[in-house]
């Protein structure tokens, strides 16, 4: 009786770990012209920082093979690289798994962040052009139709580019390449931080605020708004860690 037991819950817990693969997979189509590694890599990417895949939820080679009809190789290599960036934990004898977020990395990438952002659009206020100007508000006017329409995943890669813009527009496109390392386990946690009620609406209101103070050439109002909207984060970070999963966060 007992081994039958077993027997069931390994097939239940193997069907978990194919369910979750399998939606956090779903729709994705190979691309024959680009790396295989890489399209790997930036699926399982994307799954774990937007929470599809939950710490602790087990990555079988195998089961992702199949799913994308690749061979295990790129897999193998795309895990290792995953591994490098802190998103997976690989354990040569027992398999891989979705690591939780670490908050020292949280820290890091909270204080990388800050300390670039606020140096580098004060800066950017003093050279920003009207064209730039008017780019920045059709981004923010597009988050603000993500928001009415409910469309949070919209929203937050609108945010993403928003940024990402905002270093390109100073001529700095190569330091927001080497900050996207850094910001791993910042981004899986604003991406929880959707879940929560009025985040998205006050997230909107401070990328207005910063448009404005941009605009009117605001220097200390700017730095000051720049430095509370990626500090923000760490507000949450309680109620973020009652309301997650055990497994999500380490310390």
């Amino acid at each position: 009786m007992s081994t039958q037991i077993s027997g069931r819950a390994t097939r239940k817990s193997t069907v978990v770990v194919d369910e979750a693969l399998s939606s956090a997979l779903g729709g994705f189509k190979l691309d024959l012209g680009r790396s295989y590694t890489a399209q790997v890599h930036d699926v399982l990417q994307t799954a774990i920082v937007r929470g599809k895949l939950l710490p602790k939820t087990a990555l079988s080679e195998a089961t992702i093979s199949s799913l994308i009809e690749v061979s295990r190789t790129p897999v193998r290599e795309a895990l290792a690289q995953l591994a490098d960036e802190q998103l997976v934990l690989i354990y040569r004898q027992a398999g891989t798994i979705v690591a939780p977020v670490r908050l020292s990395l949280l820290e890091e990438g909270r204080f990388v962040r800050s300390t670039l952002e606020c140096a580098n659009h004060v800066q950017l206020m003093q050279t920003i052009t009207t064209e730039q100007l008017i780019e920045f508000g059709q981004i923010i006017q597009r988050q603000r139709d993500a928001v009415s329409n409910g469309q949070l995943d919209q929203y937050s890669e609108l945010d993403e580019l928003m940024h990402k813009r905002l270093f390109e527009f100073a001529g700095r496109e190569h330091v927001w390449v080497m900050l996207e390392p850094f910001k791993r386990q910042f981004d899986r946690v604003r991406w929880l931080l959707l879940g929560v009620s009025g985040h998205a609406e006050r997230s909107l209101q401070e990328h207005e605020q910063i448009l404005a103070q941009m605009a009117a050439r605001d220097v200390a109002g700017l730095g000051a708004t720049v430095a509370s909207h990626i500090n923000h984060i760490t507000q949450h970070l309680a109620a973020l860690r009652e309301q997650a999963p055990a497994a999500y966060f380490v310390d």
